[in-house]
């Protein structure tokens, strides 16, 4: 039987709103912790907790800042922050400074060197080279010169290695994804003022389905487009599916949408016998 992983974007995504889904859904926030342990990042912690959003509950995942405990996506100005993807802000925005910038062959090497299983490590590492040739073509550089900022910083790799190990552990064979949500309007980074969707989310999206409601804010963000770009084979309808659980993914910010990216895990119709189908759920 085909084990498929459906999302939901209709909400957009983030960093956070993917890894908070796959927990959702089951995997364990145990292996997780683990896995970004081994990238060996002392005053590291990782948290998920059951939060609601507009009267559904989903998953928040949080990385904490080393020496205050707080979610290093909330921001300074006690407003609902949200992260914003790689070198333009991550949704970390009240950290920034602490963080240092990272180019993507450090980056790389330090994930290789975490004794990650190798689908872990192979897709972290993945997304990021992703992100690198991204960013490198929306401000004309070679990917290997790419300096990811807050992308870069040691939070942000956590979120891309727990959605790694959130992935592989649910065991599905495919994935796909909705059209994407991505918002509209502006968005404040540290490279000043750029439009929604961002320069770098916009060239992850290129080949896939995307629009915009009205909805003003930044719904998908670099890092939410970059996983997906990786792991889906595909984005549209769902397709048939017996479906055995659902998670949601709650992000941080309230764009007077439920903030919720939710992942269906199912199997896939075709390779059900009718015998079968009664006794799956």
């Amino acid at each position: 039987m085909r084990r498929i992983l459906y999302f939901d974007a209709s909400a957009g995504v983030s960093g956070d709103m993917f890894v908070g889904a796959l927990l959702d859904l089951g995997a364990s926030l145990e292996t997780v912790k683990r896995h970004v342990a081994s990238l060996g990042v002392e005053g590291l912690e990782l948290r998920a907790r059951k939060v609601e959003r507009r009267g559904l509950v989903g998953t928040k995942f949080d990385v904490l800042a080393p020496g205050t405990g707080r979610p290093v996506d909330e921001p300074a100005d006690g407003g609902h922050g949200h992260e914003h993807g790689q070198g333009h802000g991550h949704g970390h925005g009240a950290h920034h400074h602490r963080h240092p910038h990272r180019g993507l062959p450090e980056i790389c090497s330090l994930i290789r060197a975490a004794g990650l299983p190798g689908p872990v490590a192979a897709a972290a590492v993945a997304v990021f080279e992703l992100l690198g040739a991204a960013e490198g073509k929306v401000h004309g550089v070679s990917p290997e010169a790419v300096h990811f900022h807050e992308v870069g910083a040691l939070d942000s790799i956590a979120d891309i290695v727990a959605a790694s190990s959130a992935f592989h552990q649910l065991g599905a064979e495919d994935a796909r994804c909705s059209p994407i949500h991505v918002g509209c309007g502006t968005v404040r980074c540290a490279h000043g003022v750029l439009p929604v969707p961002a320069p770098a989310t916009l060239e992850l999206l290129c080949g896939v389905p995307a629009y915009s409601d009205g909805v003003r804010g930044e719904l998908t963000t670099p890092t939410g487009a970059a996983l997906l770009r990786h792991f889906c084979a595909g984005f549209g309808p769902m397709p048939p599916l017996v479906v055995q659980a659902v998670g949601y993914g709650a992000g941080s910010k309230d764009f007077g949408v439920p903030g919720l990216f939710r992942a269906t895990l199912g199997i896939a119709v075709e390779s059900v016998a009718p015998s079968q189908a009664a006794n799956l759920g």
